[in-house]
């Protein structure tokens, strides 16, 4: 019985990768509302979130993490003193860290066990 040997091929160049160029964009869905996320070029631990919806549209927040405080440039946390939901929804996503304590925590702690 005898059997074919298979073709040999000589060296065959590499296939060329196929060129991949273009734009990707993160986008978050807080409420119901998009906010287009990226990095600040100012601070390493900040994000900038751009409403893409109306009512106020292309209004931009700022989401900044420094030593182990984090902190929101939206009127809930500047006018309320509330922790806001760009804040918490960071969290979720993981890029704001789960240790970090909100602004607005720190300062309701401090009237509460402030000296009289």
């Amino acid at each position: 019985m005898s059997t074919v040997a298979p073709e040999v091929r000589g060296a065959q160049p590499a296939p060329t990768p196929p060129v991949r160029h273009g734009t990707c964009r993160l986008v978050v869905i807080i409420d119901g509302t998009e906010y287009r996320l990226t990095r600040s070029p100012a601070a390493r631990n900040a994000w900038h979130l751009k409403r893409l919806a109306e009512p106020r549209r292309g209004t931009v927040y700022c989401v900044l993490t420094h030593k182990n405080v984090v902190t929101c440039s939206c009127p809930d946390t500047i006018i309320n003193g509330a922790v806001c939901k760009h804040v918490l929804a960071l969290r979720a996503v993981g890029l704001v860290s789960r240790r970090a304590k909100p602004e607005a925590v720190l300062a309701a702690r401090n009237l509460e066990g402030g000296a009289s």
